[in-house]
């Protein structure tokens, strides 16, 4: 299937084009995780909790097959169950079609363990024959998921795992693993500098007084360290002195003996990933209980709709980044849509993102469809090589941001602020309020 494209475009997209280039042998020849090897019976338990797919095309009707990736059992099902309904959604806006192709959704239990998901997503495909695959949440299962896209020469399009290491993992052998194509989330240094950034410019303004002294906390997961990590490096880089540095298991809801810790240090900022609602609202309600005076830093922490429920006036004064409708008017009426369907209200740092990813991957179908006539594997892989690993295409039509799209040589989106953007955000009042950077800022920080 893969495609000689290295002479086709110019020396910058070489590395980007040298990953959808080689031969066919490539692939079929390199050595496959031991998760996808395993058999279809142990698959079998994790697509339990999936839902039935719609009824079946009417016979002689062309049928994409699309492997759709959602956390349905597990920590993440309350996301995977909004990422299942968004996709829907995307797929209604499009009556299940494109061209003369009827799209079939094929959902998946990605779960939360990256062996049952890459076992999953293997028995889409041999089973349900999946032509394709779309979405995703957890880095770890995203990058065994990696593995079995490129074992099976099936393209996977825009999944969201935002962790470092997945895009470590693509340079380690971007030809081998060019079928994982566009992560719709950019690598963790853009989200920690971004931090950093903000907390030099209030030092600068005297908003922030005292020693330059970082604390560093988060989920031991390749989210938490991702980010942890690049904060490390990035408040290093600017003069600050790291004076602790833990990581606790997910899920964890007692912080009194790390608090103590952090206090004793003398940190003057708190920073980190905690990646749940349950362990965000514990870290910021006992750091109140025992009088830690720094700035908190909780990065996620708007993704959850249930957050001010939750942590109540505790998250006074944290700050987080605050996804915010590019297109205020369509947000709104996609909240509206997904409680309808839902029961419950949606948010734009997961629902809402869900939906923009399946809209850009159909979307991009779309564009496939366009400029070949056919879609299938061969296709949509060549459509994501030379066109969205490259920058060629580019989608705007999105509700989240202002716009997706790529450069040669990353799997990760552009940061920028005309692509993907998220300004910082402070708790004021029992509201996020946008403090970072100036131009977008409708709120003094309060330190």
């Amino acid at each position: 299937m893969k495609k000689t494209l290295a002479m086709m475009l110019s020396a910058a997209m070489v590395l980007s084009l040298a990953a959808c280039g080689g031969s066919g042998t490539s692939a079929a020849t390199t050595a496959a995780p031991a998760a996808a090897e395993t058999t279809a019976a142990a698959a079998a338990e994790t697509q339990a909790a999936a839902a039935e797919t719609p009824a079946p095309a009417a016979e002689g009707d062309k049928v994409l097959k699309v492997a759709v990736g959602c956390c349905l059992t597990g920590s993440g099902a309350k996301a995977g169950e909004g990422f299942k309904n968004a996709t829907e959604m995307a797929l209604e806006d499009i009556d299940y079609k494109i061209g003369d192709y009827t799209i079939q959704p094929i959902y998946f239990d990605l779960t939360d363990d990256p062996e049952k998901g890459a076992l999953a997503f293997e028995q889409a495909i041999v089973k349900d024959g999946a032509q394709m695959a779309m979405q995703g949440w957890f880095t770890t299962i995203a990058m065994s998921c990696m593995d079995v896209s490129a074992k099976y020469e099936i393209p996977y399009l825009f999944n969201y795992g935002a962790g470092q290491s997945l895009d470590d993992k693509w340079l380690e052998d971007p030809e081998y693993y060019s079928y994982y194509i566009g992560k719709t989330y950019p690598t963790s240094d853009f989200v920690a500098n971004e931090y950093r950034d903000l907390v030099v410019d209030a030092f600068e303004k005297g908003e922030l007084t005292g020693e330059k002294k970082l604390a560093i906390y988060g989920e031991d997961s390749d989210w938490g360290r991702s980010i942890g990590d690049q904060m490390d490096t990035g408040f290093k880089e600017v003069g600050f002195d790291v004076v602790y540095k833990e990581y606790f298991a997910g899920g964890t809801t007692d912080f009194y003996g790390i608090l103590s810790k952090i206090k004793d240090s003398g940190a003057t900022v708190v920073a980190g990933a905690p990646n749940t609602i349950a362990s965000a609202a514990a870290f910021l309600k006992q750091a109140k209980e025992v009088g830690l005076d720094a700035l908190i830093i909780a990065h996620g922490l708007n993704e959850y709709p249930e957050w001010k429920e939750l942590c109540g006036d505790a998250a006074e004064g944290a700050v987080t980044h605050l996804q915010v409708y590019a297109d205020p008017e369509a947000g709104a009426e996609f909240e509206k849509r997904f409680k309808e369907k839902a029961g419950y209200d949606g948010g734009i740092g997961t629902e809402a993102v869900a939906y923009d990813c399946a809209r850009c991957t159909f979307a991009a179908l779309q564009a496939c469809y366009d400029m070949y006539g056919v879609l299938d594997s061969e296709t949509i892989y060549k459509f994501g090589c030379e066109e969205v690993q490259t920058g060629n295409w580019v989608y705007e039509d999105t509700i989240t941001i202002p716009a997706y799209r790529w450069t040669p040589g990353r799997l990760s989106c552009v940061a920028a602020p005309d692509a993907y953007f998220v300004p910082l955000a402070q708790v004021q009042d029992g509201e996020f309020k946008v403090i970072f950077p100036d131009d977008s800022a409708e709120a003094t920080p309060n330190f």
